[in-house]
């Protein structure tokens, strides 16, 4: 932080030109997209690959929050595409590119074992007796074996 903040201000004044920009293409791209997307992506970029004046080929860049919603937003990008397209600012747009955002943060699960009644876990232990199968019938041992007795 300490480095930026002591660089000429024209270079902060760019970043923060930049990142105005790709706040305003993430708005534009959302407004074509259901609600459901806000908070989930944001728009990395939007450049030409082949830098000829002839062969100009867009993409845009846009970032998930989750595999699950990339996998989301591909299904859309057909339309998505469509629509930007007849926008002059994107008439020039050839592909979409989706990338997952990597977090630093790791996300907890829920470290709590379900909550088995003291019957399931002795029909888990009574199926296991009669199973052949010795690598399923452990694993159904130690189910037994492991479940939280409650409710």
């Amino acid at each position: 932080m300490k480095k930026i903040l002591q660089q000429s201000s024209a270079s902060l004044d760019r970043l923060l030109q930049h990142s105005r920009y790709l706040e305003y293409l993430s708005k534009r791209v959302l407004t074509y997209l259901p609600a459901e997307f806000v908070g989930k992506i944001s728009v990395l970029g939007f450049s030409d690959k082949n830098k000829s004046q002839k062969d100009k080929q867009y993409a845009l860049i846009i970032a998930t929050i989750s595999p699950a919603w990339a996998s989301k937003l591909r299904f859309y990008t057909p339309t998505l595409k469509r629509s930007l397209c007849a926008e002059p600012k994107f008439n020039q747009l050839k592909k979409i590119v989706i990338r997952v955002a990597s977090s630093n943060t790791t996300v907890k699960k829920d470290q709590k074992n379900p909550i088995y009644s003291q019957n399931s876990a002795t029909i888990i232990q009574n199926s296991a007796e009669h199973i052949e199968n010795e690598e399923l019938k452990e694993a159904l041992m130690r189910l037994a074996h492991n479940v939280e007795k409650g409710g």
